[in-house]
């Protein structure tokens, strides 16, 4: 490959990372940094906001199960262009309406785009990424496009000081659709790999990896790991963090913040901890269970007895760290399953990943609504009651989790 096609793939994988930033934006500020303020414009009760994030949960993890055969069959930058397309419009669509079926579609259109960027990246930067390098070149990826997560709270609800959060992700949209245009423009100039035909939807895969009880058990148990984790983030922390803590808006986002910020980093760091400790993987995955259970049942003790503590920050930390075993979760399935297969297994469990996100969020919207919440000055506060309702789900959920966690077998 010459020198300017190596340098106008590079510019084209930096676009794409940009886009997989600004999914990662979408996927934690709507609802989450916003929550308080789309219920107060649209005078909807809870169920209607926790469904952004579930609706974006629910498709993005249904593509899970097919991106990769269309990654293989068309190429990642097809792939890649298709998605900024759709996550520019979906990103655009959002602000500028206020009717909820179309709203309700501007996410379902961002999860699609979304996506598409994840494994498109990784193939792309396999072809022009000697094998050496390569891990480090995902890991740059990975990280910047977690910043997403970072800037989509504490950031983002800073910059609605001087903005309305409208005009923002409008903004944001726009820049989206530029990185669009370059992006096609950049398409041109190189020769793009031959629509490979021969490349279909095979159901074979899948149930060979089903058919696992080894499989169904670690999908099992990372979906509650990461689905509670996630839904935490992404959905309803940043409300709790106000409602129960009563601590101010800007400092909960600096709290999501934060742990977006211990999600990226954890991913290297328990990777490594794993390492020093003889890559004694499912043993550290047994043990991630029982930190989430004790994580989460400290939450409740805190909501039964009423103690409003600042820790309550300091265990959604831990438990956006706990929840951060890629790094682990995909070499083990990579051990315990064929070559043919272990693709596969690794989009099922992306699949459950972001499914349980989505359930969690629907749950959890008729659960805040079961207690009826009280309103102080035009926001609507939740109470104990509903916020213990959700947190006895997660707790019975945690336990499951240790279950199958401890169903694992040490014999790869």
């Amino acid at each position: 490959m010459s020198r300017k096609n190596v340098f106008i793939t590079s510019i084209l994988i930096f676009i794409g990372t940009l886009f997989y930033f600004f999914a990662n934006f979408q996927r934690i500020a709507i609802p989450g940094a916003i929550f308080d303020v789309l219920q107060q414009e649209l005078s909807v009760t809870a169920p209607y906001i926790t469904m952004f994030g579930a609706i974006f949960m629910y498709v993005y993890a249904l593509n899970q199960l097919i991106i990769g055969i269309l990654v293989d069959k068309y190429g990642g930058y097809r792939v890649m262009f298709a998605g900024g397309i759709i996550l520019g419009i979906g990103t655009l669509l959002f602000p500028i309406t206020s009717n909820l079926f179309i709203m309700y579609l501007s996410r379902a259109l961002v999860g699609l785009g979304s996506s598409t960027f994840y494994l498109s990246m990784i193939k792309e930067i396999k072809a022009i990424v000697s094998d050496k390098n390569f891990g480090l070149a995902i890991s740059v990826m990975l990280f910047i496009g977690y910043t997403g997560g970072i800037f989509a709270n504490a950031p983002f609800v800073y910059m609605m000081k001087f903005a309305d959060w409208k005009d923002i992700l409008i903004v944001l949209a726009c820049v989206v659709f530029i990185c669009v245009v370059v992006f096609s423009m950049l398409l041109t100039k190189i020769k793009l790999p031959k629509i490979n035909k021969s490349v279909k939807i095979r159901l074979l895969p899948f149930r060979l990896v089903l058919h696992k009880r080894h499989n169904r058990n670690l999908f099992s148990f990372a979906c509650c790991n990461f689905g509670m984790a996630y839904a935490i983030q992404s959905i309803i922390g940043k409300k709790f963090l106000e409602d129960f803590c009563q601590i101010s808006t800007s400092k909960a986002a600096i709290v999501l913040s934060v742990m977006a910020i211990v999600g990226a980093v954890f991913n290297i760091v328990n990777a490594w901890i794993c390492r020093i400790c003889h890559n004694h993987r499912v043993l550290f995955l047994k043990n991630a269970s029982v930190v989430t259970f004790v994580s989460i049942l400290l939450i409740c003790i805190c909501l039964i007895f009423e103690i409003r503590t600042i820790f309550i920050a300091v265990i959604f930390c831990v438990l956006m760290a706990n929840a951060s075993l890629s790094s682990l979760l995909v070499p083990v399935l990579h051990l315990t399953n064929r070559k043919m297969i272990s693709s596969t297994a690794v989009s099922i469990m992306n699949f459950c990943f972001f499914t349980m996100v989505g359930v969690l969020g629907t749950l959890m919207g008729f659960l805040l609504n079961v207690f009826k919440p009280i309103e102080k000055d035009t926001v609507v506060v939740y109470t104990n009651n509903s916020y213990l309702l959700v947190f006895g789900l997660f707790l019975l959920l945690s336990i499951f989790e240790m279950y199958k966690a401890m169903k694992l077998s040490n014999k790869y």
